[in-house]
């Protein structure tokens, strides 16, 4: 069986080639000329080039293929609208009708659990409805999603949706080195008591998830909840950070009120100034320090059989040693 992982040379994609691999399965990437290559090149990974938003490309990339991981996106907080839909929408509509031509046995989509709403939640399931909220990313992938569930009703297309949380492990080069900056730093403050929960997942815990989906009959037009299902706190989250890389914990408390006026501030002055980085509070850093993030993933326990078996701590060990040892 031919698998074919988009974004391979990225975070997600990296791990879901690597965990095939150790299968034994024949496993292709989907790469640019100018993708960082060593690693898949190191693991046997077969490399095809090709642009989400060249059809052309992905038609010949997937010869012989039977079944695809897409996890490429583009996956950043200070994106403009009009790039988030050409990379991300046309992009995954371009690899679902490759697939479609091609008729691919099954495809797994990787989503993001932002597409349930930048609200409060509380043991949220995946059948909930979606919620826009004028987040580039997260708009984006929610027509993403909605494109992916259209291809398997429409025409049939075998496809699956797993949605992570914030996802954390080796290889990470965003979540846990910029947090981890901002603490060694001392510029790192909670927003409120700290006490609303992280809907964190590590990595290993993902893509056993993803390759379940792939394997699932039942998986099918599915959509899935992923995360650890720790039941942890922001503020614990962020102490256990401290804790395995053996920093002060920090102590700094702001307002939400106050967060909230400086994210709106910060946010206009850098659009306003078209500046190319985003400013040092965002609305997807307000989300992560003030929401309740809790989703249901009794759904993905039952049907998938998962169950995540590496727990917070241990994730964020593994994660130091990698970083340790770069």
């Amino acid at each position: 069986m031919k698998n074919l992982v988009t974004g391979a040379s990225g975070f997600i994609g990296s791990h879901i080639a690597e965990a095939l691999k150790k299968r034994g399965v024949e496993v292709i990437a989907l790469v640019r000329t100018t993708s960082k290559v060593d690693f898949l090149k190191e693991i046997g990974v077969e490399l095809r080039y090709g642009e989400l938003n060249d059809l052309d490309s992905l038609k010949e990339a997937l010869k012989g293929i039977d079944r695809i991981y897409h996890s490429a996106a583009l996956a950043d907080e200070w994106i403009s609208p009009e790039v988030a839909h050409k990379i991300n929408v046309e992009g995954t509509r371009n690899l679902l009708e490759a697939a479609r031509q091609h008729n691919v046995g099954r495809v797994v989509y990787v989503s993001s659990l932002a597409v349930l709403g930048m609200h409060d939640h509380h043991g949220t399931p995946a059948d909930s409805p979606y919620q826009k909220s004028g987040d580039p990313y997260i708009d984006s992938k929610i027509d993403s999603e909605q494109l992916a569930r259209d291809y398997n009703r429409g025409y049939g297309l075998p496809v699956t949706v797993v949605r992570p949380g914030f996802v954390f492990g080796p290889r990470d080069n965003k979540f846990i080195p910029r947090v981890l900056e901002k603490i060694k730093e001392n510029r790192f403050m909670f927003v409120g008591s700290g006490k609303n929960k992280i809907n964190a997942v590590y990595i290993e815990n993902l893509t056993d998830a993803i390759l379940r989906a792939g394997d699932s009959d039942k998986a099918m037009g599915q959509v899935y909840n992923v995360t650890n299902d720790s039941g942890m706190d922001i503020q614990t989250f962020i102490y256990k950070v401290s804790d395995v890389w053996g920093i002060d914990r920090p102590v700094k408390h702001i307002p939400k009120a106050i967060a909230f006026f400086m994210c709106q501030l910060l946010e206009g002055w850098a659009r306003m100034t078209h500046s190319d980085k985003p400013p040092y509070i965002t609305k997807t850093r307000i989300k992560l320090l003030t929401l309740n993030l809790d989703f249901d993933i009794d759904k993905t326990r039952k049907e998938l059989g998962y169950e995540p078996l590496v727990n917070i701590e241990d994730g964020l060990k593994r994660t130091r040693n990698w970083m340790d040892a770069r």
